[in-house]
């Protein structure tokens, strides 16, 4: 006629037992995902603010008093964490630039170790406006350099660039 009351109660406490089993597995997954997330975030946090980039020395090549352009030559040194430049993004003059090998070159490396440099350049043209290149890294951390071209002669022949400033900030 139909299941007796101990097989009902069988299946329904064999149902319970593989519900509260999933419901385990779900739970643990959730808290080892949470756990990973936790220890992620702390790593990503110590390299943050052990992160740091300074500009260490640069030079220029002036094409001579005919030409409108120039170009500067940054050397930046690490003085932090281990940093990947090939995740690192470049504005300049308040604009987004790619490395395109003409206008703005970057030393090709993969990592960049503490105490080693890289040199960034970048063809600007001969005015007295301050320019700007950011470097943004892969941490959320920024060096910014400003410069302007200086002439040191009357007739705007012969000049120079000059750094007007430099900070490092993390947002």
């Amino acid at each position: 006629m139909g299941f007796s009351v101990s097989a009902s109660f069988a299946v329904i406490f064999i149902a319970s037992i593989v519900a509260f089993g999933t419901l385990y597995l779900s739970l643990e997954n959730s808290y080892l995902s949470l756990a990973n997330s936790v220890e992620v975030y702390k790593d990503s946090f110590i390299k943050r603010q052990t992160s740091r980039l300074s500009l260490d020395s640069y030079s220029y090549n002036d094409p001579g008093s005919t030409a409108s352009i120039y170009s500067i030559t940054f050397n930046v040194t690490n003085n932090g964490s281990t940093l990947s430049p090939k995740y690192w993004n470049f504005i300049r003059d308040g604009r987004l630039k790619t490395p395109d090998g003409s206008t703005l070159i970057v030393e090709n490396k993969s990592y960049l170790l503490p105490g080693e440099y890289i040199s960034v350049t970048t063809t600007e043209i001969k005015d007295s406006d301050v320019h700007s290149l950011v470097i943004a890294t892969e941490t959320g951390c920024s060096l910014k350099i400003e410069w302007r071209w200086v002439w040191l002669d009357q007739n705007q022949t012969i000049g120079e660039p000059s750094i007007v400033g430099t900070s490092w900030y993390c947002n």
